[in-house]
């Protein structure tokens, strides 16, 4: 085959921008912000939402974080794992420094379902995740998997939707396969479900039975805050504008 001039031309080119690219994201400029991914279902997609956990932590760390919302309602960690190298693809390990995981919502349905993932395999699933995350350089530390939080019964009796044979007794024993994994992957752990029954009124946490209301996301935005605010710089990366020299 033969090539033109041009062809040859514009192929030089592009590999000169690909390198220029490959640079830049290695430098200092392009590193300043810390780079945080959060997977998860419903409950992370939705929290884009005003008023919701992710937005809250986004302005809490605008100066300081760049957010990368890959919630999917509906997904467990088997559809999760199946779209996993798309939607998280292996890259150099400048990609991501950070990630918050929380998945299990719908694999603790009822069996039957066609959201139900069984227990073993959940925790094969969500293993895997977390390697993918490890592969592709964040270190387990900087790792945070949260567990399903617990179902308000009464709610969900009332006919909604979201229900699917949901309960606290299953979204119990997923949580507690959450701990275990983050505790075999030496990763970082919030139990959210004991801190919601540990609220003073559950009802007041969920708009649905599952789904939060805006208490529940303040609940989880403080919890992943914590976690976050040990692992930024405390000010904003680039200095105020009242910090900033005068010109003369």
């Amino acid at each position: 085959a033969v090539v033109s001039t041009q062809s040859t031309g514009v192929l030089i080119f592009s590999l000169h921008c690909c390198a220029f690219f490959l640079d830049y994201i290695n430098s200092e400029s392009s590193t300043m912000y810390k780079r945080l991914l959060l997977i998860g279902d419903s409950q992370t997609q939705f929290g884009s939402r005003p008023d919701g956990w992710v937005t809250t932590i986004s302005e809490t760390f605008v100066r300081q974080l760049d957010i990368t919302n890959r919630g999917l309602s509906g997904y467990n960690t088997r559809w999760y794992l199946e779209h996993l190298a798309s939607i998280i693809p292996v890259v150099p390990t400048y990609y991501f420094d950070l990630a918050v995981v929380w998945l299990g919502c719908n694999d603790a349905v009822e069996p039957g379902d066609r959201q139900h993932v069984d227990e073993k395999q959940f925790s094969d699933n969500l293993t895997l995740i977390v390697c993918h995350l490890m592969n592709i350089g964040l270190q387990p530390s900087n790792i945070l998997l949260l567990t399903p939080p617990t179902v308000d019964e009464d709610m969900l009796a009332k006919g909604s939707t979201a229900s699917g044979g949901r309960s606290r007794t299953l979204m119990r024993r997923y949580a507690d396969i959450v701990r275990y994994v983050a505790t075999t992957r030496e990763c970082q752990f919030i139990d959210l479900f004991q801190l919601f029954q540990d609220h003073e009124k559950v009802s007041d946490l969920f708009a649905d039975g599952l789904h939060l209301t805006k208490n529940g996301d303040a609940l989880v935005s403080a919890a992943v805050s914590e976690f976050l605010a040990k692992r930024v710089q405390s000010g904003p990366v680039l200095p105020y504008w009242r910090d900033l020299a005068c010109e003369a």
